[in-house]
């Protein structure tokens, strides 16, 4: 004898009302009203109205909480535009909020007023990199120790792993400088285009952190990004740094990296 006909049968019709009312909060399709019973002297139509205004909402209160400086940049008017923007264009399809907004910067790329003021979507950017470096992985913080205790033939194999929090950010406007104003409730700095780069990481203490990179250490740590070894490090250095300094300056960095929390370990590139 078969079992669990009736339990598939109202998870498949859970299933379809689910579809039914998220076609009506995205689409405005108005299906599902006729699976909806009457109740008190309020219309169908106009609890569904409601049932949609407050999830819309929700979703506005999840961008504010996400990007509290780059709702202080916008101001309030054309902040809730943005968000009823990106609402209408980029509708969620995940049952977490987490993700919401993870296309925010791209849809400020294209849509106008903000697509003409390149620095929003970059201050959106590093707004949500601080939350994926918040929310990465655990891991091990290398010791000193363990790196001077790597014998000397592993050194020009050996290949930095780095915590799985680092996130190397390139921007093409001051846009941290003016999220850091706004965080001091100071008045941000004018727009300024050049080009900036700076590094995310989630300390021992689990907060976030970030600093600006800039010459002999932007290079290290980009090439050690892309995975290089010791050997390929020094070599990338050279266009930068005295050959006989080469290894010495690096060698100071990987302090620093260590104390920093940067590195997780080492490997043999071999």
């Amino acid at each position: 004898m078969r079992r669990g006909g009736g339990l598939r049968v109202v998870s498949g019709l859970l299933h379809a009302r689910q579809r039914q009312l998220m076609a009506f909060l995205l689409q405005g399709d108005t299906a599902i009203n006729d699976h909806i019973c009457e109740q008190g002297t309020a219309a169908k139509s106009v609890r569904l109205g409601i049932y949609a205004n407050a999830y819309r909402k929700r979703l506005q209160e999840t961008l504010e909480s996400d990007h509290p400086v780059l709702g202080s940049y916008l101001g309030d008017a054309l902040f809730e535009e943005m968000t009823l923007g990106y609402i209408d264009n980029c509708p969620s399809h995940r049952p977490s909020l987490r993700d919401f907004g993870e296309q925010l910067p791209d849809y400020l790329r294209s849509a106008e007023p903000f697509s003409r003021h390149p620095l929003i979507a970059e201050l959106a950017s590093f707004e949500r990199l601080l939350m994926t470096v918040f929310d990465a992985a655990d891991a091990q913080h290398l010791a000193l120790e363990e790196l001077q205790g790597a014998p000397a033939a592993l050194w020009p194999r050996m290949r930095l792993r780095f915590h799985p929090s680092i996130r190397l950010l390139r921007c093409d406007w001051n846009c941290v400088q003016v999220w850091q104003a706004l965080r001091a409730e100071q008045v941000p700095p004018p727009p300024t285009e050049g080009h900036f780069h700076w590094l995310l990481w989630r300390n021992r203490e689990r907060l976030t952190e970030f600093t600006s990179l800039a010459g002999a250490e932007l290079v290290a740590v980009s090439t050690a990004l892309d995975g290089a070894d010791f050997s390929e490090l020094c070599e990338a250095l050279l266009a930068i740094v005295p050959a006989e300094q080469a290894a010495g300056t690096l060698v100071q960095l990987l302090q620093t990296w260590i104390q920093r929390g940067w590195l997780s370990g080492i490997g043999d590139s071999g």
